[in-house]
């Protein structure tokens, strides 16, 4: 009896020891679960940032982490002060997006000096004083590849109508900020290359569709339709007004003598106007914001689990980096559906759209996690 016993003792231990080491192993597999992290804003909210939010709220809740998100309507003062409460709140870590180009890195830097255990990672934030840009120690940069997003409609134009192919650039001028200036360095090593013309150049005044309308509307007053081949624009709320004031001029506009245009970023009204005048708006370079959202909050969990090494730049093809960029696509208006919408691109998008390869995985996240 007292053998049984014993033998009974002894399994009733190795079966204890088992749970615990299963318990263990269960718990390294998912060393975020529990954390708490937010998503801030500094813009108002738009189709393609919800995206972005819905798939960060996707991967927090299949590794049982708590999610919050915020959107700042445009005001940087809101942006700092909602960053400043999550700090103060105990959270885990913070994905930031669009902070000020003026300002951010200091204010960023004084976070991460008063709250030295919360993770940062940032979106289209650029640390940048005393003339330099910088760096924080621990904080991870993301960017859409903003060289690729202009590149992509540069080669689509030069498919179109050749090399030497005369383009009108519209955007706001070198160092109004960082993304337009990344945007510039692909159009300048097409221009020395010789692949495209630079024929003129239109700046509107304000970040408005209005801006941007009533500016190019008048330079196409000047402008001989024979001179130009198309037009390219750094940003899709440009573009907007660059559309109408093409639609609204007879003589850029006709079946015959359409002025093709092609913008970097995309919402739906694009989408719409790539469906009606697909002559015109003939182009979109973008990333897939799904992605873009995942991408994200898969680094932060990294910064979290102290998983440095695993940030994967699909850029560079390099891990362990603290700068990662998206590759562009350009989303042509010849394979825009009639129910193509902003959510749906993928279904007529090029293999560098909505890429699972660009994803940082781990044992723990692998890239089929919520795919």
């Amino acid at each position: 009896m007292k053998k049984i016993l014993s033998i009974v003792l002894v399994l009733a231990m190795i079966f204890a020891m088992a749970a615990t080491t299963f318990a263990s192993a269960e718990e390294a597999k998912n060393p975020v679960a529990g954390k708490k992290v937010a998503y801030i804003m500094q813009l108002t909210s738009a189709t393609i940032f919800q995206m972005w939010k819905d798939s960060c709220a996707d991967l927090c809740k299949a590794l049982d982490v708590d999610f919050d998100y915020f959107f700042c309507d445009n005001s940087q003062t809101t942006w700092e002060d909602r960053i400043a409460a999550c700090a103060a709140a105990g959270y885990d870590g913070i994905l930031v997006s669009h902070g000020n180009q003026d300002g951010s890195y200091v204010f960023l830097k004084g976070i991460t000096e008063q709250y030295p255990d919360l993770k940062i990672v940032c979106f289209d934030t650029q640390f940048y004083t005393d003339g330099e840009y910088q760096k924080l120690p621990g904080v991870t940069q993301l960017f859409q590849q903003d060289k690729s997003l202009v590149t992509v409609l540069l080669d689509a134009m030069v498919d179109k109508f050749g090399e030497g192919v005369r383009l009108v650039k519209v955007w706001r001028g070198p160092n109004y900020n960082s993304p337009f200036d990344r945007r510039q360095v692909g159009w300048a090593e097409y221009e020395d290359a010789g692949k495209i013309v630079t024929v003129g150049e239109v700046q509107p005044l304000q970040d408005t569709v209005d801006s941007s309308n009533s500016v190019f509307a008048a330079y196409l007053q000047g402008l001989n339709r024979e001179d130009v081949d198309g037009v390219v624009v750094y940003y899709d709320c440009y573009g907007q007004g660059v559309y109408n004031a093409i639609v609204e001029n007879p003589d850029f506009s006709g079946a015959d003598n359409a002025l093709p245009m092609m913008s970097v970023d995309i919402d739906q009204v694009d989408v719409t106007n790539m469906q009606t005048r697909p002559d015109i708006w003939a182009a979109a370079g973008t990333t897939d914001w799904t992605l873009n959202g995942e991408i994200a909050m898969r680094l932060l969990l990294l910064e979290i689990a102290g998983e440095y090494d695993k940030i994967y730049d699909p850029a560079s093809d390099k891990s362990g980096v603290d700068v990662v960029e998206i590759p562009g696509t350009a989303i042509l208006a010849t394979a825009v559906k009639d129910d193509s919408t902003v959510e749906n691109l993928g279904e007529i998008a090029g293999e560098t759209y909505g890429n699972l390869s660009y994803l940082s995985v781990t044992d723990w996240m692998p890239a089929d996690l919520i795919h």
